[in-house]
C-alpha cells in the first residue's frame, strides 16, 4: 500500500454547498475501508488536501474520480502524487 496526496482548489460554484454532505460521506466510506489517512480544507478555505492509501496511482485516481466534488467539478487544479513519509507516524497500512 502506498500513500497519495491529492491537493485541489475550489471552483466558484453553488455545487460546493450542494454536494458537501455527499463529499463527506464519500470520505467517511474511504476511511472505513482503510483508503483514507486524512482529509480537510486549508485554513483559508481556498482548497484542501486528501491523503489516500492505494495500491498504485491508478487505484488512487479511481478513488478521486468517485468523489462527488470531482464528479461535479467542485474542485479544480487537482494534483495527485505519491508521497513517501520519511519522518512521522503516518502508516501507509
Amino acid at each position: 500500500m502506498a500513500l497519495f496526496v491529492l491537493t485541489y482548489g475550489y471552483n466558484d460554484t453553488p455545487a460546493r454547498a450542494e454536494r458537501r454532505d455527499d463529499h463527506l460521506a464519500h470520505l467517511k466510506r474511504l476511511e472505513a475501508q482503510g483508503s483514507l489517512a486524512a482529509a480537510g480544507p486549508y485554513e483559508d478555505l481556498t482548497g484542501g488536501m486528501i491523503i489516500l492509501r492505494a495500491e498504485d496511482e491508478a487505484a488512487a485516481q479511481a478513488l478521486v474520480e468517485q468523489d462527488p466534488y470531482t464528479r461535479f467539478e467542485v474542485t479544480k487544479d487537482r494534483t495527485l502524487r505519491e508521497w513517501r513519509v520519511t519522518v512521522g507516524s503516518l502508516d501507509p497500512a
